[in-house]
């Protein structure tokens, strides 16, 4: 099941991915140059199963791709271009760890983890995920793609939307429904309120359904007309899957206020990285429960905790 804040990887979304050409090209050029002749491979999240058949073009031997939706599409594809022979597709969920039916007693050379959702409240436990896939399936000397994914803080003043207009949104909403009906909804108002916070957290064009996209999947960004930074960027956390172990993300941020105004949230950054170089960048929103004005000079500490990862809110620490 989907947790809050995931992305539904319906059909159509494949499409659009694969339909953005700058964000595909980039990927597709960190695989091949992964890829060593006579390589098995997992391809964790297959997707369409675009990845697999480029390391399958680039000499690998052995592919097991791997996802928990539309593995028949992927099945399809990798048939209509003629490579089943060294491709084999598995329906399951990486995250209990198993992979029915495939033989294990070779380990995989090379682990493609492109299954981050540009949401730092839901990747983080992809990143322990992936951590935890590299320790059960792969050699010693396993490959991982991404080798690292970095995450940086920023704090503004988000202008084209605003947390508490829209709690006094709902409050008024559960007034509205108690005079048009004769019932109380403030369990559904309540429920709703929940899920506020989180719908803000990534830019409208991560979402919107377009064929023919003006814009780039390679790097997804709030519009800068509709935020005012006013903080230095801070380097909040990395997942670095060539380390020795998984470690989360700090209890706090620390932000260093340089310009004056009204602090409404933070903008994470998240950069996917291979060779050391960027190859995916996205943006993603978590506003304060309680703006507050700050002056250049202030340091601002917020908690990142389970009520953030719960909520998507901060609080001041």
């Amino acid at each position: 099941m989907a947790k809050p804040g995931d992305i539904p990887f319906t059909v159509d979304l494949h499409m659009r991915l694969l339909l953005s050409l700058d964000r595909g090209h980039a990927v597709q050029r960190a695989v091949a140059a992964a890829v060593r002749p006579g390589m098995r491979v997992l391809d964790a999240g297959t997707g369409s199963g675009l990845l697999s058949f480029v390391a399958l073009g680039a000499g690998a031997a052995e592919v097991v791709a791997v996802d928990r939706h539309h593995v028949e599409m992927a099945r399809t594809l990798a048939a209509h271009n003629g490579l089943t022979d060294r491709m084999t597709v598995v329906e399951g969920d990486l995250s209990q760890l198993e992979l029915s039916g495939v033989d294990l007693s070779r380990r995989f050379d090379l682990l493609l983890a492109f299954i981050h959702v540009n949401n730092p409240l839901v990747d983080e436990e992809r990143a322990r995920m992936v951590h935890e896939v590299r320790d059960r399936f792969c050699a010693g000397d396993c490959t991982v793609l991404p080798e690292a994914v970095r995450y940086r803080a920023v704090g503004c003043d988000r202008l084209d939307w605003d947390l508490p207009t829209e709690l006094a949104d709902l409050d008024d909403a559960a007034g509205m429904l108690r005079g048009a009906y004769g019932l109380d909804f403030q369990p559904l108002v309540d429920a709703a309120k929940q899920g506020v916070a989180r719908s803000a957290s990534r830019p409208e064009s991560a979402v919107r359904p377009q064929w023919r996209s003006p814009t780039t999947m390679g790097s997804l960004r709030f519009p800068r007309e509709d935020v005012r930074v006013l903080t230095a960027s801070h380097d909040f956390a990395t997942f670095d899957y060539t380390g020795p172990a998984f470690t989360g993300f700090p209890p706090e941020v620390r932000l260093a206020v340089a310009t004056p105004g009204r602090l409404s949230g933070v903008i994470w950054t998240q950069e996917l990285l291979c060779g050391g170089e960027s190859v995916w960048t996205t943006e993603a929103y978590s506003p304060l429960a309680t703006p507050r004005a700050v002056a250049a000079g202030d340091e601002v500490v917020l908690a990142t905790g389970d009520e953030w990862r719960a909520t998507n809110v901060l609080r001041h620490q």
